[in-house]
């Protein structure tokens, strides 16, 4: 319980001192999230606007069940790198790790219980080097590296996928992405041998292969059954990143160079004409479809390196020394394409206050809206808010009677939650 109240404090200290004007644009902005963990976070895997993991390279697993609110630590039972994970719904999830001393391979982790305990699969992939891991649902899943393997049993026992005979074909492959059960890609390749792009359209029992660039790529966007796209990069900086776009279903690929240099490591987009790469120090933006890209610096030029759109309006994101990031869209649009209102949460006024201040805020859309009060520990004070409300401005009086042992000055939190807009502010009584 102490941890987590630290987490929280920690992560109030911090929302307080950081400035998320300064990332956003057109109301767009990436939020830091406060992280139980100083760990490399290399990947992340979210069900929806609220459930998501993300995991690391010394063993870390971190999990949030409230957008990103919270992170908590979860035991995965190991200190190795975990390179990939994937989950199916809210209790079952796979990921990817290496053991420390032989035999080396690779071991598959696994949770029943949404990763309150996992544990190490009986299948081992002795002198195999396995990087992505994909499952259809708990008993159908892929995992790829050295080669493509398949189970159909819930990965008691899996059998290599047929891929042709190409010049490229064996190298290894980074990612998976499929459109539904049987039409999906693959991506991968070596630096400065091929970028490769497999094709499968019976659900991974065999798969083809198209070497399309000089460098290897990372991940693959569905668009629809017959539109994706891929980023491929040069990490030396010598040739520019590649643009892959297929429009028959990836029977075959246009390349063509931005003048942009780098790697993108993860490519989701918000819709069809909003994308983002997670590439290092900064992302890679197309706001065309795909188009043109270009930089868009991260959070205090932090290290990015997996990025993932739950919807419209929300994105996660993760990178070195354990950063999170939340992505928010906050604008809403009128019928008549007016920008009408946006989400805000307004300073306490008076403040300091002695007894009692005022605090305002602002929703575009009929949602439940929850205001708390935090002490200086992360303990609730008291829910000022938790009902339906229309779209409008409101205000509520918050006084210190409500505060236990209010009997002397002290800093206060009030945190507004609409939907999957979040605020917190700082607040201070004086007596």
């Amino acid at each position: 319980m102490f941890a987590i109240r630290l987490n929280i404090l920690v992560f109030f200290f911090f929302i307080f001192s950081l400035n998320t004007n300064s990332f956003a644009q057109n109301s767009n902005q990436w939020e830091i999230l406060s992280s139980p963990t100083n760990d490399f976070l290399r990947k992340l895997f979210f069900l929806d606007t609220n459930n998501g993991w993300a995991c690391g390279l010394t063993g870390t697993i971190v999990n949030t069940s409230d957008g990103g609110f919270s992170w908590v630590l979860q035991n995965s039972t190991v200190t190795t790198p975990i390179v990939d994970m994937y989950f199916i719904d809210i209790n079952n999830g796979w990921a990817l790790t290496y053991p420390q001393v032989p035999p080396f391979g690779t071991i598959i982790l696994k949770t029943t219980n949404g990763g309150s305990q996992w544990y190490a699969d009986s299948v081992f992939f002795e002198n195999e080097i396995m990087s992505t891991i994909y499952f259809f649902d708990n008993t159908t899943g892929l995992v790829g590296g050295n080669d493509i393997k398949k189970t159909t049993d819930g990965g008691l026992t899996w059998f290599n996928a047929n891929i042709d005979s190409g010049i490229v074909s064996t190298l290894p492959v980074n990612d998976f992405n499929f459109y539904n059960n049987s039409f999906g890609y693959a991506c991968g390749g070596r630096l400065d041998v091929a970028g490769v792009i497999w094709r499968t359209i019976d659900g991974g029992n065999n798969w083809s292969s198209f070497g399309l660039s000089a460098d290897q790529i990372f991940d693959v966007f569905i668009f629809d059954s017959i539109k994706a796209i891929a980023l491929s990069g040069d990490p030396e900086g010598f040739y520019p990143v590649g643009l892959l776009k297929t429009s028959d279903a990836g029977l075959s690929w246009n390349f063509s160079e931005l003048t942009l240099y780098g790697l993108s490591f993860a490519l989701d987009f918000i819709d069809a004409n909003n994308g983002w790469s997670a590439s290092g120090y900064r992302f890679l933006r197309s706001t065309d479809g795909g188009l043109s890209w270009f930089e868009e610096p991260t959070p205090d030029s932090i290290n990015i390196y997996d990025l993932q759109f739950v919807d419209q309006n929300t994105g996660f994101a993760c990178g070195e020394n354990g950063t999170l990031l939340k992505y928010s869209n906050i604008t809403q649009i009128n019928e008549l394409g007016v920008n009408i209102l946006n989400y805000s949460l307004e300073q306490n006024f008076p403040n300091p206050f002695n007894p009692s201040t005022k605090i305002k805020w602002k929703t575009p859309v009929g949602d439940w809206n929850v205001l708390k009060v935090y002490d200086i520990l992360g303990n609730e004070v008291t829910t000022l808010i938790n009902e339906y409300k229309s779209a409008g401005v409101y205000e509520v009086d918050f006084n210190s009677s409500l505060i236990k042992n209010s009997s002397s000055s002290g800093i206060y939190f009030y945190r507004l939650q609409v939907g999957d807009f979040a605020k917190t502010k700082k607040m201070i009584l004086i007596k």
